[in-house]
């Protein structure tokens, strides 16, 4: 029982940051209708910046923590401002394409800056591992959890509270209304940009100790937070983070039984839940965006 506990606590942990990553789509998505496929490479690029800032240059974790999330914004402005606006009035396929063909320049500029040499990154937290009951957790994991709940809480009351999430929610339910009713619909795109970007910069900053850093590390990654906002419903940024942790969870409770199976396992019940819930867990039969 210990052991289940432990498992499903660390698939927890595992689970967030595919539940930060899938957040961060949906939020572009339901505002722009755009998939971008680029998430998880965006969060990896950013991701080396971190790096070297903290090896190279000393800064310390707290301020890179900051400075990472900043640079994804940043990144995320800057493609909305120069790429996607450029190509919105082409079809829906072109910006498919483009979002592809980001991920692909963001890992040819990491391996082409950086190098592919594989690199350990510092732990996030330092010390040892924290017993609660018969449940131990890394202190790393904990932080996880923690930055995974208080992000889900900002972005609640930013979709919710404020006059910019207003007006994200109107324009994923009609954008000609919007505009009618003389919402910025430009600085609104770019805007839900840059908070999905600056999510993947986080997710990738949270995750990176785990793995070894290099330009690849966050395709993986990026699969399982797809198939988070389809388990979960791709028109909720809480059915996003739910279909995140449960994923996190079932994979690695698979994974202490049946590791050769641990990641296609899940990809598997995906589908199984889209045959019985085509519109996913959460998901609503009526488009009801956010």
């Amino acid at each position: 029982m210990n052991i289940l506990a432990n498992l499903a606590l660390r698939g927890l942990a595992t689970g967030a940051v595919y539940a930060l990553v899938g957040m961060g789509i949906v939020v572009i998505l339901q505002t722009t209708n755009v998939m971008n496929f680029a998430q998880g490479d965006t969060g990896m690029f950013v991701t080396y910046l971190a790096f070297f800032m903290i090896t190279t240059a000393k800064v310390p974790y707290s301020l890179v923590l900051v400075l990472t999330v900043v640079a994804g914004a940043l990144i995320g402005l800057i493609v909305e401002r120069f790429m996607m606006r450029s190509v919105r009035s082409r079809s829906h396929l072109s910006l498919i394409m483009l979002t592809l063909g980001l991920s692909l320049v963001f890992q040819g500029l990491a391996a082409f800056l950086f190098n592919t040499e594989p690199r350990l990154f510092p732990p996030l937290v330092a010390g040892d591992s924290i017993k609660l009951g018969p449940v131990v957790l890394s202190r790393q994991d904990i932080v996880v959890l923690l930055a995974t709940i208080i992000v889900f809480g900002v972005l609640y009351l930013f979709l919710y509270r404020t006059k910019q999430g207003a007006a994200a929610r109107s324009i994923s339910q009609d954008e000609y209304a919007a505009r009618v009713l003389g919402i910025p619909t430009p600085s609104i795109y770019m805007l839900v940009w840059a908070i999905g970007s600056a999510l993947a910069g986080l997710a990738a900053l949270l995750i990176v100790p785990r793995f070894s850093l290099e330009p690849s590390f966050m395709g993986l990654i990026q699969v399982k937070a797809f198939s988070a906002i389809v388990l979960g419903g791709m028109d909720s940024v809480f059915g996003a983070a739910v279909g995140g942790l449960i994923i996190g969870v079932v994979e690695n409770l698979v994974a202490y039984q049946f590791p050769a199976i641990k990641d296609s396992f899940m990809l598997i019940v995906v589908v199984i839940v889209l045959l019985v819930m085509p519109q996913g867990l959460f998901g609503k039969r009526q488009q009801r965006r956010f």
